[in-house]
């Protein structure tokens, strides 16, 4: 039933939207229409055979412009030569000199475009006397083989369009816009002058109309980039024009009745569920233990985070396992390999410590891929450094397994200029148990330790054996 109710004051709301910016479309539209019209007249007055050249020039003032008081919001209107010089003007005085417009959109796209019907400009500041927010509206001249004659122009003083708004019932924190097509802001209820003429063709809004704006109108609820109200955006096109009427209805006052609903429901169901708690009781208890058991395996399960391997704890507990099972059976083999990054901190000097954790994933997944035995375990030890665990490997194999893992890292190519080797590189200690040297698990790691660091002096990217180490030393 809420949702239904929801959905019935969201279509409500859409269709309340719609109409007006339909009604706010219609009045535009018809405007402009009468203001075409007024160009219209005022181009065929001036074009007319028995023009108004051989009047007076007070009287052909009043033939061209006499109807131009009428017309409300309109600061001025002009004709202009083929060159963008002005010809007459409604605000024309004597001996005054007047500017040349060539320059100006709403001169060149009849100029270059034939066809392109009643042009309506972005907001600009008129040049045509006074120092106003206008929009131009301008229609192309012909001459009687259809060259370009020049254009007759009229600017509409942006208050229309506030006078227009202002009189339409919007509801708490709504607002009403108009826009072009590309973006461009030419009002907004309430009034902010500083949106006028901004290029708003980068926002989110104005890029989801965009994806609707080829049916000429459509809906969608979002949050404002100015006050960050989320609302039902409505848009609607305004026929044979560039503009774009926006109405946005809060969302809070749309759904204030509905949410005054939902309140009601979910206090009833509050209740609901506290007369049902104690019901409820055993079920729970079941819960609780069953998230203690989840948070015990969670717990269980210790991986390293950034590499993906086996954190420090669990490689401990993988090596005593290990260890206690070589003690029950004497025939038992494992080897352990200590790995090490060369020249990892001054890697993380030179190129930062995000591409050195990327080193470690990489390496991480080198030693993964190498893995002989799905028995065999690798973890993340600290550092840069990371301790394979080989069961059943003899000292031979873990040698063939750590080279293998040596000439891996080497082949990737990792540029590594403050190495001497030049690219990426680790070396490798091994060790392997042996019953009568070792006594713990942790003779067996040092060993491989102690194998590491003499495989570091002896030049690193290779791998040393510890029991090679021992003879050596002797």
């Amino acid at each position: 039933m809420l949702y239904q109710s929801y959905r019935q004051t969201s279509l409500a709301a859409v269709d309340n939207a719609k109409n007006v910016t339909l009604v706010a479309q219609r009045a535009i539209s018809r405007n402009f229409e009468i203001l075409s019209l007024a160009l219209d007249s005022l181009a065929y007055r001036y074009q007319h055979p028995i023009s108004s050249h051989a009047l007076p020039t007070a009287e052909r003032y009043l033939y061209l412009f006499g109807n131009a008081a009428t017309l409300k919001h309109v600061s001025v209107m002009a004709v202009l030569d083929a060159h963008g010089k002005v010809l007459a003007s409604s605000l024309r005085q004597s001996g005054q000199a007047m500017a040349n417009y060539a320059d100006r959109a709403y001169f060149t796209v009849h100029r270059d475009a034939p066809d392109a019907g009643l042009y309506v400009s972005r907001p600009i500041s008129a040049r045509l006397g006074r120092d106003l927010k206008v929009i131009v509206l301008s229609k192309r001249l012909n001459r009687a083989d259809g060259s370009f004659d020049g254009v007759v122009v009229m600017a509409l003083d942006l208050t229309y369009f506030r006078d227009l708004f202002e009189g339409l019932a919007l509801g708490t924190d709504g607002i009403i816009s108009l826009y072009s097509e590309d973006g461009i802001a030419y009002m907004r209820i309430p009034y902010q002058e500083s949106v006028i003429g901004a290029d708003l063709s980068a926002s989110a809004n104005y890029q989801r109309v965009k994806t609707i704006l080829k049916d000429n109108e459509g809906s969608f609820f979002s949050y404002s980039r100015n006050d960050s109200i989320k609302r039902l955006y409505t848009f609607r096109r305004v026929p044979q024009s560039p503009l774009l009427v926006f109405v946005g209805h809060a969302e809070s006052a749309i759904f204030k009745d509905w949410y005054d609903s939902l309140y009601a429901v979910m206090l009833a169901l509050c209740a609901f569920v506290f007369i049902s708690a104690t019901l409820l009781s055993s079920i729970r208890q079941e819960f609780r233990k069953r998230v203690a058991a989840e948070m015990q395996l969670k717990e269980m399960t210790r991986t390293d985070g950034l590499t993906g391997l086996l954190n420090r704890r669990a490689l401990d507990q993988a090596l005593e396992a290990t260890w206690e099972h070589s003690q029950r059976n004497a025939s038992i083999r494992f080897s352990l390999l200590f790995v090490d990054v060369d020249y990892f901190k001054f890697y993380n000097d030179t190129y930062g410590h995000k591409l050195g954790d990327e080193v470690l994933q990489e390496v991480a997944r080198i030693i993964r891929e190498n893995l002989p035995r799905s028995t065999d375990c690798a973890a993340r030890y600290g550092g840069e450094e990371f301790v394979v665990l080989l069961t059943e490997t003899p000292e031979e194999g873990a040698m063939v397994v750590a080279q293998r893992l040596c000439d891996a890292v080497r082949a990737r190519g990792i540029v590594h200029a403050t190495s001497s080797l030049g690219t990426l590189t680790v070396s490798i200690g091994v060790a392997d148990f042996s019953a009568a040297q070792h006594r713990r698990i942790e003779d067996v790691l040092q060993a491989a330790d102690e194998a590491l660091y003499r495989a570091k002096r002896a030049g690193r990217n290779r791998a040393q054996c510890a029991s090679q180490n021992t003879s050596e030393d002797a």
